[in-house]
């Protein structure tokens, strides 16, 4: 896996921290790392950006702590979780089950801790990245290109960088392009059929068509999205 296009989130609250292990990470030749002091900071950036990577800080500032921000951040993306913890009792760790946990890291650690528990993740990652060897791709502009299987969407050649839930959505009106799509299939195949409500989706899409202003995404009153595309 090419180190200078993975992008890796810190959510730490302590800026010595934060530097600390910032540096261990440029150390091993990643270059894209984004920090997050607080939940809020954290859901802006996975919303804004692809991440596909976070160490997450158990005890950050602010009303959320670190495992309900994992848990916020795993809805909306699968991402993988390490946490930094100053200690990890049965609880704690319990508790962190409910998250896309990689590993926990204790803190005061080293390079080799960061070292090891990142290794378990990238090589997941690589495993699962492996297995996209055959892509279709689909001219969608002149400028955007739409690769099926591994739902990536490229502007000029740049992958262009979209949350699990707005890829899934663009998939879904890709799918059926130039057909109406409703906010009940929208909310079945998305979400699994989870109570979801119009406000999300349409949030959701708002997000995406900001993204992607080039594409033609257009609302059908009261019932859904069409793709509409020249085919």
């Amino acid at each position: 896996m090419n180190k200078n296009d993975f992008n890796i989130l810190i959510v730490e609250d302590e800026f010595i921290a934060f530097a600390y292990l910032k540096n261990i990470l440029e150390q091993m030749g990643f270059e894209n790392i984004l920090d997050a002091k607080n939940a809020d900071n954290a859901k802006e950036i996975v919303f804004d950006k692809k991440i596909d990577l976070v160490f997450m800080d158990i005890n950050i500032e602010g009303s959320i702590d670190g495992i309900t921000c994992a848990r916020l951040i795993n809805e909306k993306d699968d991402i993988p979780i390490i946490y930094t913890t100053a200690y990890a009792d049965i609880n704690t760790i319990n508790d962190t089950k409910e998250t896309n946990i990689f590993g926990y890291i204790i803190k005061p650690f080293n390079y080799e801790d960061v070292d090891v528990t990142l290794s378990v993740a990238m090589r997941f990652l690589e495993k699962k990245n492996s297995t996209l060897i055959i892509d279709e791709e689909f001219l969608l502009t002149k400028d955007y290109r739409y690769y099926k299987n591994s739902k990536t969407l490229k502007k000029n050649g740049v992958v262009v960088n979209l949350t699990k839930k707005e890829l899934e959505i663009f998939n879904q009106l890709y799918l059926k392009f130039n057909q109406n799509i409703s906010y009940e299939l929208l909310s079945s195949e998305v979400w699994e059929g989870k109570d979801v409500s119009l406000s999300t989706i349409r949030d959701t899409i708002s997000r995406l068509k900001r993204k992607v202003p080039e594409i033609n995404i257009e609302n059908i009153p009261n019932y859904g999205y069409i793709l509409k595309l020249d085919k």
